[in-house]
């Protein structure tokens, strides 16, 4: 059964169980199609996809969080996976795509010392606010950096989802050139810790109950609001504290070409 986390709005977030990563693979596959506005080769291309996806997650699962968004209906509509590649001795979907010489493990775990995959991430083309959605599914699958000193995500991304990140100040570092991925270019990418800050900071409020006046364009200080029911999962947002005395700024620019996506 999946674990409820947190109602926001009109959707609920939960963390996906095992008997539910067929879902997060059709889910995945399906709305990459329709994002990029092309149609698989045929019924196989989609299956195969599927399984996939869906045999890749099932080896990770036991290292991974999988966060998802669901509707009133119960449907996913939103869907990010970060995993624990330190802990984890599988090949990660980013050296399985792009070859093995394209990072060395050893050196990033002495530099950075936790290293992350985030994977997974599909917004429904249909939903009405794919930024805010965007920004809720985010600030969980980055949250387990923020609990170390030092840390590094490791991510493919399309290009429209690059340019949504930069615009949201978060600074990505590309690997290398992109290939064709489930229905579209992908390019691999990292963002270390500090790349995340502005956009954690930012953001935070919108899913750990921290609150700031709006109207303020500057906030040296966050304050604390009457708690929801909240389930984290994989330890996110233990020490709130260290999110305290930080400047905030509000930034709309990326809004519109985000939700025409």
């Amino acid at each position: 059964m999946d674990r409820f986390i947190t109602k926001f709005e009109e959707i609920t977030l939960w963390q996906l169980s095992k008997e539910s990563l067929f879902s997060l693979a059709k889910f995945v596959v399906d709305e990459n199609y329709i994002h990029h506005q092309k149609v698989g080769d045929n019924k196989e291309t989609y299956v195969e996809e599927y399984q996939m996806i869906f045999t890749e997650e099932s080896i990770f699962f036991d290292y991974s969080s999988i966060v998802v968004a669901k509707d009133n209906a119960g449907s996913i509509v939103g869907s990010i996976r970060v995993m624990n590649w330190n802990l984890n001795p599988n090949t990660i979907p980013l050296m399985k795509l792009f070859g093995e010489n394209l990072i060395n493990k050893i050196k990033l775990k002495e530099e950075y010392e936790h290293i992350w995959h985030v994977g997974r991430f599909a917004v429904q083309k249909a939903y009405k606010d794919k930024v805010k959605l965007f920004k809720l599914l985010m600030l969980y699958a980055i949250s387990p950096v923020f609990r170390h000193d030092r840390g590094v995500l490791l991510a493919e991304a399309d290009e429209k989802l690059l340019r949504v990140m930069r615009a949201m100040k978060i600074d990505v570092q590309l690997l290398s050139e992109g290939k064709e991925y489930i229905g579209s270019k992908t390019i691999p990418m990292m963002v270390t810790k500090n790349g995340l800050s502005e956009f954690m900071l930012n953001n935070v409020a919108m899913a750990f109950d921290l609150r700031f006046d709006v109207e303020k364009t500057q906030l040296p200080e966050r304050v604390k609001f009457k708690s929801r029911m909240q389930n984290y999962p994989f330890g996110y947002c233990d020490a709130i504290e260290a999110y305290r005395n930080s400047q905030v700024y509000k930034d709309n620019s990326i809004y519109q070409e985000y939700n025409d996506i």
